[in-house]
């Protein structure tokens, strides 16, 4: 039990969300599932989610900039876009998969997303990853991105991950698929490859 609670709380720590220029879409905690289809109004995209699946996380956002007099809101930065997982009640570990978005502004310095994702591996570094290089791909519906694999070990618990990193707006998205053996991996795979940008 402590393995799991651990694994969840170093995961949930290291997802950064995104937010949107674009007020009049909603709030950034408004994404729904509905017939096996996760939607986020604000980010304006969409991903196929089996059905065997749990959702964990459907929005929500982790930290606001102050409103400013000029616009009397507050300033999405990051948000917890998606985290679902499959469960399986003979394992302690469960496959799953996280969406994030992080405002660009929250790093100045980057150029895109391969910059991004050095970011988020360093991140990573005091679990003592082993990483892979950051390599160009396309997903299922022609969106370009970067990713890159890591290996980790939580609690005497190995398991591997996979970021895809788009930009999108004025946001990074970071999309994270965790799993321990290829079956799972091929799985997650395949949900990555349904998302759809609105």
């Amino acid at each position: 039990m402590l393995k799991k609670i651990v694994f969840f709380f170093v995961l949930s720590a290291l997802l950064i969300p995104i937010s949107c220029k674009d007020n009049n879409r909603g709030s950034a905690e408004e994404g729904k599932l509905e017939n096996g289809i996760y939607s986020s109004p604000y980010f304006k995209l969409s991903m196929n989610v089996p059905e065997s699946w749990t959702a964990d996380t459907l929005g929500k956002v982790e930290k606001k900039a102050p409103a400013t007099e000029a616009d009397k809101k507050d300033t999405v930065l990051v948000a917890n876009l998606l985290t679902i997982y499959q469960e399986n009640e003979k394992e302690e570990f469960k496959p799953n998969l996280s969406i994030i978005a992080e405002r660009c502004i929250l790093y100045p310095d980057l150029k895109n997303e391969k910059d991004y994702l050095l970011q988020v591996q360093k991140q990573y570094a005091d679990l003592n990853p082993i990483t892979s290089e950051i390599e160009k791909t396309i997903l299922s519906n022609d969106i370009e991105c970067f990713t890159f694999d890591l290996t980790m070990t939580i609690q005497e618990m190995t398991m591997q991950q996979t970021h895809f990193a788009l930009k999108r707006n004025d946001f990074y998205i970071d999309i994270a698929i965790t799993y321990q053996t290829e079956k799972q991996k091929q799985e997650l795979e395949t949900i990555a490859n349904s998302l759809k940008l609105n």
